[in-house]
């Protein structure tokens, strides 16, 4: 097929609504005494130690983990083991939420963290600035970088060329430019139109059963899919093949409390669902995503 130009797909939706605005901000004028601040940041600590426990006993290695991720595909295999019909990617991706600071406009730089935590267990990231999955002000910085680059003018142009310290929403192409700057070649696939007569969209589901499928393994070994449409991004970690196929989706908007029950549902997305949604991008890391650099000028594969 031949490249396509991207579209943009981080406007609104009913799933995320851009009014919504981080709260507790600066000038708000309430006083908080340090006793609940203190017990807070006890409950994250052992909330953290408690995940860190969870991979040393599985011999995961846990320096890159950070006190806002919740959970991993590793969890979650744990939790469907039973299940025969579910497929899932590389176990060490982990789920990031959104903060206080970030909800309503941080998911993009989220489900980019969920991919680079896969991706730091596949080779040494070369460009990494840290051992650990990067913040988003970090992210923010590397857009940048690559913007100076000469990756996505167009895009850098509609920003403004500046992402350090705002709270633009970012999409697929952002994503590719922050992979491109770390030495990760990316692809994007447009789901442009729905393919089916209720407005759903069976043609990306398809596309993702078969990425998922293609080694015939519960564990595929393959890297997470960033999926985008209007106004909100997920990142895909895998498929459950049941009668009902369904897509299984860390939400950064999702929190998942350690600890406490978590149900398979938190995770799906049946085909109904992307009615909501007239366009979908997929963006992807194949396994030799390192063995060449990134195209500087971004196009896409047209679905259908």
């Amino acid at each position: 097929m031949q490249p396509q130009e991207i579209v943009d797909l981080t406007g609104d939706s009913e799933d995320n609504d851009s009014s919504t605005q981080p709260r507790g901000g600066r000038g708000s004028g309430t006083e908080v005494s340090q006793g609940p601040l203190l017990e807070k940041s006890k409950r994250k600590h052992r909330r953290l130690q408690q995940i860190k426990n969870f991979f040393h006993e599985r011999g995961i290695a846990t320096g890159h983990l950070s006190d806002n991720h919740r959970f991993s595909t590793s969890q979650l295999s744990a939790l469907t083991q039973a299940e025969q019909s579910i497929l899932l990617c590389n176990p060490s991706t982990l789920l990031f939420n959104t903060t206080i600071s970030d909800r309503g406009w941080g998911c993009g730089y989220r489900n980019c963290q969920m991919l680079i935590s896969s991706l730091m267990h596949q080779a040494p990231v070369s460009r990494m600035p840290t051992e650990t999955v990067p913040q988003v002000r970090q992210l923010q910085e590397m857009l940048e970088l690559s913007w100076r680059d000469g990756y996505d003018r167009d895009g850098a142009d509609q920003l403004d060329h500046r992402a350090m310290g705002t709270r633009k929403w970012i999409g697929t192409t952002e994503i590719y430019c922050i992979l491109a700057h770390l030495g990760v070649r990316s692809h994007i696939v447009d789901f442009h139109c729905a393919t089916a007569a209720d407005g759903s969209h069976p043609a990306l589901f398809s596309w993702v059963v078969d990425y998922f499928t293609a080694t015939g393994e519960r564990f595929a070994n393959k890297h997470p899919l960033y999926m985008q449409h209007q106004g909100h991004s997920r990142t895909v970690v895998g498929v459950d093949l049941s009668d009902d196929v369904c897509l299984l989706v860390f939400d950064p908007d999702v929190d998942v409390a350690p600890g406490g029950p978590v149900k398979l549902s938190k995770f799906k997305l049946p085909l109904g669902r992307t009615r909501r949604s007239k366009q979908f991008q997929i963006l992807y890391v194949d396994d030799d995503c390192f063995s060449q650099a990134a195209p500087k000028q971004i196009a896409s594969q047209r679905i259908p």
